[in-house]
């Protein structure tokens, strides 16, 4: 009884049934319109340029994969991977706490031996006192033996601090201001030119006012550190210089300065130049303070300065 096409049975495929030319037999891939039947796609492919194409794209998938893992903080979310870094970071972590413990170990230690000196213990019975704890009350007995010693040179200070202070009605940090009995050479007049107003404490006067032709230089009255150098609305283009034996001045309402914080100048050395920002007066002046001991003094009675006349 001769087989029927239904009643064949589908041959199995195998790969030594597969030949070269069979691999190389082309294929047509036909993708056409359904109403009309217009063709979309029409591409001939065989077996082994389809084959070629799967191994291409899995090859390439791996590169990418292998980039995105290799070069990417996007290996960080796969499981597995951590951050590069993570271990040096662990690393200076742990010096900086095995620092920070020697060193707590170090100001233990020494507050320690600083409240023993404090209480009078003498160091030799350090071991006697190793077990006591710094930090509880001392028994009775070892109180008893402390003993507070002061030097002879300690006494004699206090005595001649107490002395200057014993009659001293505003207190010891008040020092009131020295007047030269005459002018003091070694001062060098910031600006030669007229003195307009003259210094007046009771008006809020703190310094004097000199006038002088334009575009003038001031000069540093005395050898100084530049304390600041600023402006502001009321004094304008202003700079303070700190000198020796507790002398301070003050140069306000300049035009520009020539100084900035920090600068070392010589007696007579430009600073700034003469102006008169910060003031409503139309007139160019230097308004100059001169301070001693945090107290306002009159710079006239130290530098020759030209008066007004008096009429």
């Amino acid at each position: 009884m001769a087989e029927t096409p239904q009643n064949k049975k589908p041959k199995k495929v195998r790969l030594r049934n597969i030949s070269l030319k069979k691999l190389n037999r082309r294929y047509d891939f036909l993708m056409s319109h359904d109403e009309n039947g217009r063709p979309i796609l029409n591409f001939k492919l065989n077996l082994l340029n389809l084959v070629l194409v799967i191994i291409g794209i899995s090859l390439l998938l791996i590169i990418i994969t292998t980039f995105i893992i290799a070069f990417t903080p996007l290996r960080e979310y796969i499981p597995g991977y951590t951050d590069t870094n993570l271990n040096r970071e662990v690393y200076l972590l742990n010096l900086r706490a095995d620092s920070l413990s020697r060193e707590m170990q170090k100001k233990d230690i020494y507050f320690e031996n600083l409240k023993k000196i404090v209480e009078g213990y003498d160091f030799t019975a350090d071991s006697a006192l190793a077990s006591m704890s710094i930090y509880e009350p001392l028994p009775k007995e070892v109180l008893d033996t402390i003993t507070l010693k002061k030097s002879e040179q300690d006494s004699i200070l206090r005595l001649e601090y107490e002395a200057q202070n014993q009659y001293n009605l505003f207190g010891p940090d008040y020092l009131p201001p020295t007047k030269p009995s005459s002018l003091v050479k070694n001062f060098f007049v910031p600006l030669n030119g007229t003195v307009i107003k003259a210094f007046n404490v009771d008006e809020g006067h703190f310094g004097i006012d000199i006038i002088s032709d334009g575009d003038q230089i001031i000069n540093a009255t005395l050898d100084g550190t530049v304390v600041f150098s600023t402006w502001s609305i009321n004094n304008g283009y202003c700079i303070g210089i700190q000198h020796a034996d507790s002398y301070f001045s003050v140069y306000k309402h300049n035009a520009t300065l020539l100084k900035k914080e920090g600068d070392y100048v010589r007696a007579g050395e430009a600073i700034a130049i003469l102006g008169r920002s910060g003031d409503k007066q139309e007139t160019e002046h230097l308004h100059f303070e001169l301070w001693r001991n945090g107290v306002a003094i009159n710079p006239a009675d130290y530098m020759t300065i030209n008066q007004p006349d008096e009429k």
